[in-house]
């Protein structure tokens, strides 16, 4: 795209690409006779509704040769993109130099074929949205406040209990933590210490090899592996408990402008927010809502990676909705005033009427003047958020799902991390509804016992916090625990709760959604007989 736009063509992406050619007629020339080289095999697919298949876009410009090093690494998608250049007419010649091209792609090829990459890529096929990772914590539900004052780690006040003496179901989800990465030296002594695989996606894959992560994340590894990471200005009410005011619930914006800034370039970072917020979000900062520590300022600006993304739910325009809302209540007292005014002629008391009327127009008129103000104010606002160099764009709902079916259909995104906004049963509602497919939950368990026995205490802790069995289930693996930041003598992730040893753990879990009402076949399949016996002795295993 940029190399065409170098070359003198306008091109926008819209619903699909508008080209504008150059006036020049011999640099028209030029471009039909000129030949595109490119390392990668172009993409003949949408990535959603706000950007049309590049292949499209090589069509348009009336480049008449195409040379590409390496087909697409994704392997259901290899040679579609050349395949669609030859059929649009144009001289396609592919493989050239092609060792040298893959070594170029090399990240780009191990990131594209994950089994996380992979399992999301069928996800969007099914539902057309991303698969959704909720980061979270899980804590007792009467510790919520012991949980905000450790620091936003783990729950370390038990009063006096440890996990496995707790009764299971008394656990609700809570933020993580707030570092996605732990602390590391990047001594080359201690390269061999993180043996976290990326393999517990139980999937039927003819590639089972194991992968390793493509970075050492141990508090999360799919942020460098998503397309986005989500967080929230909650509306007032939903904000931390005992902390409502705006500083407190601008904690999802002070991540992703601190630790977000640690993800990779590719992943976009985007805040969910109401419409009718938006003149409490910090544009500066001088800002005194503003969290201590943030540059909100680089934060709008986002050079060197994609640019940050505000996305305003609650209908198309609040502000508008709530100027039709407040006209319709007007409507009503006018004609309240009307009918009041109808009664009083026959009493003789007209004169009255006639004047709550006008009191009733007046009212109506000052709110009407003071709305159209108020969604000024809030274009104002859109308008300096994208001069400061960030996106804005409103969707169409207000819950979870709704972000995520936006994501999938506007941007083509096929994973997508939340990590603010879905805690307590807004969270169990929101897996409920289809928005989240995966947990990734930080917990205390017992420090003794096994790998295997805490990974049952803290399946069953997230079982608690999601509620009943029969609306979701819980799914997770030996190999979904993870306890290799907790290993450090100076981490704290192990201490000791009345003579009783605690230890953090995370544990990666899939959620399923039971339905009782979906109907299931059951198929039987009767196995042939062998009619060819071994001719050679079975070997001793069988």
């Amino acid at each position: 795209e940029a190399v065409i736009r170098k070359a003198g063509i306008k091109a926008t992406p819209l619903s699909e690409w508008c080209v504008s050619w150059p006036s020049d007629p011999d640099l028209r020339s030029d471009l039909r006779n000129s030949t595109l080289y490119i390392t990668l095999e172009p993409s003949s697919r949408r990535k959603g509704m706000s950007f049309p298949p590049i292949t499209q876009l090589i069509q348009m410009s009336g480049i008449s040769r195409c040379v590409i090093g390496c087909s697409d690494p994704i392997p259901e998608y290899s040679s579609e993109g050349a395949s669609a250049l030859h059929s649009a007419g144009l001289d396609v010649k592919m493989g050239v130099a092609k060792e040298e091209c893959e070594r170029l792609i090399d990240g780009y090829s191990k990131l594209a074929n994950t089994k996380l990459q992979k399992m999301a890529r069928k996800h969007y096929q099914f539902f057309g949205r991303p698969l959704g990772f909720l980061h979270c914590s899980v804590v007792d539900s009467d510790d919520v406040q012991a949980f905000a004052n450790n620091g936003n780690a783990f729950a370390k006040n038990f009063g006096g209990q440890s996990l496995s003496f707790r009764d299971f179901g008394s656990y609700e989800l809570a933020p993580p933590p707030d570092s996605i990465w732990a602390n590391n030296d990047n001594d080359s002594d201690n390269d061999d210490t993180f043996t976290e695989k990326d393999d517990f996606f139980n999937l039927e894959f003819d590639d089972e090899d194991e992968q390793e992560n493509l970075g050492n994340n141990p508090m999360m590894p799919w942020y460098e592996q998503v397309d986005a990471v989500v967080a929230t200005f909650p509306r007032e009410g939903n904000g931390p408990i005992g902390d409502q005011s705006i500083m407190a619930r601008l904690n999802g914006l002070k991540w992703l402008a601190t630790s977000g800034n640690m993800l990779p370039a590719n992943v976009e970072r985007i805040l969910v927010m109401d419409a009718t917020d938006l003149c409490d979000l910090p544009l500066s900062n001088d800002d005194p809502n503003l969290p201590p520590g943030v540059d909100v300022e680089s934060f709008w600006k986002g050079d060197g990676r994609k640019k940050s993304r505000i996305l305003l739910r609650s209908g198309d325009n609040a502000q508008a909705i709530a100027a039709a809302n407040a006209a319709a209540e007007a409507a009503g007292k006018a004609a309240e005033a009307a009918q009041c005014a109808k009664e009083a002629i026959e009493s003789g008391e007209a004169e009255l009427a006639a004047e709550a009327a006008i009191r009733c127009q007046q009212a109506a008129l000052a709110a009407t003047t003071l709305l159209q103000k108020e969604m000024q104010i809030s274009q104002d606002l859109k308008q300096k958020l994208i001069s400061l160099g960030a996106k804005v764009e409103v969707m169409r709902g207000k819950e979870p799902v709704d972000v995520m079916n936006h994501l999938g259909k506007t941007n083509g995104y096929t994973s997508v991390v939340w990590r603010a906004g879905c805690w307590g049963q807004r969270g169990v509602r929101a897996i409920v509804a289809g928005a989240f497919q995966w947990i990734s939950a930080h917990l205390a368990v017992d420090a003794v016992g096994g790998k295997f026995w805490q990974l049952m205490l803290a399946e069953r802790a997230i079982q608690g916090a999601c509620g009943s069995e029969s609306r979701v289930k819980v799914l997770a693996e030996q190999e979904d625990i993870s306890l290799e930041y907790c290993d450090e003598e100076d981490a704290d992730c192990e201490l000791t709760v009345n003579g009783k040893p605690i230890r953090h753990i995370r544990l990666d879990c899939r959620v399923l959604v039971e339905n009782p009402e979906r109907k299931r076949n059951y198929i039987l399949t009767k196995t042939a007989p062998v009619k060819d016996k071994l001719a050679d002795a079975a070997p001793w295993f069988l």
